[in-house]
């Protein structure tokens, strides 16, 4: 009986460690929830390393930038930079290296200029100032014609290249008239600078300074654009045309030394007879320089049909023309930088095609 219940006792004994270490289980699940989801919130350094890197590489370097898997994650961001390298805009600064107008010596620039009027560039001009040379629009009462203030036209975009070259704004640029015939002659100017198509000659030059040229005057042809030769392209295609200009000047001798047409060339005692000759059909095209053309076909023939057949190629020395200033200007030597500033850079050329070639007046190849 007593044996018996010991065993009994045992029995039950086992039941209960048994039954207590499964209700620890079930009767504590307030304990096991937060250790299951300890990992989750957990902010130990070791569960993050492992589980962040498996997600997601770009979550370590903005959640745990200290961590290995963050320095590690950041890896990328060197395999990314190639895109500064690969960046052409360092590449692409030509501009800087195509703008030489800072190659004027600072002695040539404004704050060290002596000018008529300190801080000021004062620029003369002929008046009435003519197209292409001088644009009429806005048009301005001081003015006849073209108006140097706006800046176009070939001189006058060349006069605020120039000016630009030499620190000038254009705010800072005042224009005067002056005739052509007072401009030339020797004594002290009204201006700094004067720009109306001078041509440069050594005997002019010992008057007044003329620097550098800034464009170049060829030879070219006038016709009344109903006629077939104001189709022409090419010089050479021009020799079966009859062509005349006033006797005695280069422009004859470049119809019969270049041109060297097969009908017989006419010789005009003035250019305003050869315009007649052309009028009454008695010859095809009238061979003048280039300044000379535009002002025939913009204000001699605007009511005939005027056009400029074309600008003919230079085959002896250039006629240039120059800006013109006080003679032994201290300004001379500065505007020839400017003046190879702008030509260096494309200014220039830009003015040309704009003005010139744009206007009409085709190169004939």
């Amino acid at each position: 009986m007593r044996k018996r219940d010991v065993t009994a006792s045992l029995a039950i004994a086992m039941l209960i460690v048994t039954g207590c270490s499964g209700g620890a289980a079930t009767s504590t699940p307030a304990q096991a929830t937060p250790t299951a989801a300890q990992p989750t919130a957990s902010t130990t350094p070791s569960v993050t390393a492992t589980a962040t890197p498996a997600t997601s590489p770009s979550v370590p370097s903005s959640t745990s930038p200290s961590s290995p898997t963050a320095t590690a994650s950041e890896s990328p961001v060197p395999t990314v930079s190639p895109v500064l390298t690969a960046s052409p805009v360092p590449t692409a600064s030509p501009v800087p290296t195509a703008s030489p107008a800072a190659t004027v010596s600072a002695e040539c620039t404004k704050p060290a200029l002596s000018t008529l009027a300190a801080g000021k560039l004062t620029i003369g001009a002929d008046n009435p100032a003519f197209p292409p040379y001088f644009d009429p629009d806005p048009a301005d009462p001081a003015w006849e014609i073209g108006n140097p203030n706006n800046g176009k036209g070939l001189e006058g975009a060349t006069a605020y290249a120039i000016a630009k070259a030499l620190g000038y704004e254009q705010a800072d640029v005042s224009w005067v008239p002056v005739k052509f015939d007072n401009a030339i002659q020797p004594g002290k100017k009204s201006f700094d600078l004067y720009l109306t198509q001078v041509s440069y000659n050594p005997k002019r030059a010992e008057a007044v300074d003329l620097t550098d040229g800034y464009f170049d005057v060829n030879q070219s042809v006038v016709a009344l654009g109903a006629n077939p030769i104001a189709k022409v392209t090419k010089v050479a295609d021009l020799a079966t045309y009859r062509l005349g200009t006033q006797v005695g000047t280069t422009s004859y001798t470049y119809i019969t030394d270049v041109i060297k047409p097969t009908p017989e060339p006419r010789a005009y005692d003035t250019l305003d007879a050869a315009l007649a000759g052309l009028r009454a059909k008695q010859i095809d095209g009238v061979v003048v320089d280039l300044p000379t053309a535009f002002f025939m076909r913009d204000v001699q023939l605007s009511e005939d049909g005027g056009v400029i057949v074309g600008s003919l190629p230079t085959v002896a020395e250039t006629e240039h023309f120059s800006v013109l200033l006080t003679k032994d200007s201290p300004l001379t030597s500065c505007v020839n930088q400017a003046l190879a500033a702008i030509k260096a850079d494309g200014t220039l050329q830009a003015i040309v095609d704009e003005w010139i070639t744009g206007q009409g007046a085709p190169v004939l190849e």
